[in-house]
């Protein structure tokens, strides 16, 4: 005789909408951060630093932590928190990308160079011409790389905020074969 055991858990408030909101504003903040960077006179040398993924975390935690003051009994399952931040973490890395590809092109157009030193020092890379160095260092490219790690760090960070800030456990429902 067999166990099966499925989890059930219930969405208690609009995550689609909190996720969007909290990515957009994510998104917005992490761009401050980069321009406020600049302006102390610490600009970007490559896509992705620790501070913004720092920022980036704190901002999930800070956001699903108001996601879940909003919902109506404030009870939030794994798989609801794990959704919102997760959302928020890509929308927030998409809006920033496309922030990452204009400062690339016009508010810091050094990044560039700073990315190609960076690249060169690279044990990897030394067996790469100048010419191929600098196809990978584009704005667009820059932009494109900025997504990608931030996205992927979203999905470990997600977990990680998902874990704590949960207050409900998802019921078991076990069925016999």
């Amino acid at each position: 005789m067999k166990i099966i055991k499925r989890y059930k858990s219930e969405l208690h408030g609009n995550c689609w909408r909190a996720l969007l909101k909290y990515g957009f504003y994510s998104g917005l903040i992490l761009s401050f951060v980069v321009i406020f960077r600049k302006w102390l006179v610490y600009p970007l040398s490559q896509p992705v630093t620790y501070v913004e993924e720092i920022t980036l975390l704190i901002l999930m935690f800070i956001f699903v932590w108001f996601y879940r003051r909003k919902l109506p009994e404030k009870k939030m399952a794994f798989k609801e928190g794990y959704i919102v931040a997760f959302g928020t973490g890509v929308v927030a890395s998409i809006i920033y990308g496309i922030f990452i590809m204009l400062y690339a092109w016009k508010i810091d157009p050094e990044i560039v160079n700073r990315s190609f030193d960076l690249q060169r020092s690279l044990e990897t890379n030394r067996t790469l011409t100048d010419e191929q160095i600098r196809y990978i260092v584009k704005p667009q490219y820059i932009a494109f790389s900025a997504i990608v790690f931030s996205t992927v760090l979203s999905i470990l960070w997600a977990l990680v905020v998902s874990i704590i800030m949960r207050t409900e456990k998802a019921t078991v429902r076990t069925k016999q074969i």
